[in-house]
């Protein structure tokens, strides 16, 4: 695999599909990572409870939208439940081993809204925790634009 992927051909995503993240229940491998909220994800293992953010959901879209702006090899592969759900694919930088990081915008209380992250790899077994890297340096990212813009 490691051949192919070093001479310039791109490994397959395959089909992507909606989440269920209420009915969710992980591979149980160690190449996923799932921030979301104990109660909303109750069938799964939660790695991190999912921050709860005191902007309305349709702001918090358009602020992840602007973070996931500025990371590198990522592109939308689906978009689902009008929009509230959406489906990335971000490629190593050497090899350009995908990885699938679904994310789902919720209402939380009153004026706050929270995001859903579940971010695995396609292949391989694990991923030397390149996933929970991932979702941990997006969600602090989020989280620092979100203050900033509260803060104008």
């Amino acid at each position: 695999m490691l051949a192919v992927a070093g001479c310039g051909k791109i490994l397959p995503v395959g089909v992507v599909e909606e989440v269920d993240f209420p009915a969710l229940v992980e591979a149980g491998t160690p190449n996923e990572y799932l921030a979301c909220a104990p109660v909303y994800c109750s069938r799964a293992e939660v790695d991190r409870a999912a921050p709860v953010l005191a902007v309305d959901r349709a702001t918090l879209r358009a602020i992840w939208e602007d973070v996931i702006g500025e990371m590198p090899r990522v592109a939308v592969v689906g978009t689902f439940a009008e929009g509230w759900q959406i489906a990335y694919v971000q490629r190593s930088a050497v090899f350009r081993f995908p990885d699938l990081v679904s994310v789902e915008f919720r209402d939380a209380a009153t004026g706050s809204s929270t995001v859903s992250v579940y971010s695995r790899s396609v292949y391989g077994y694990s991923d030397l925790g390149v996933n929970k890297k991932r979702v941990d340096a997006w969600l602090a990212r989020l989280e620092t634009v979100v203050r900033e813009r509260a803060g104008r």
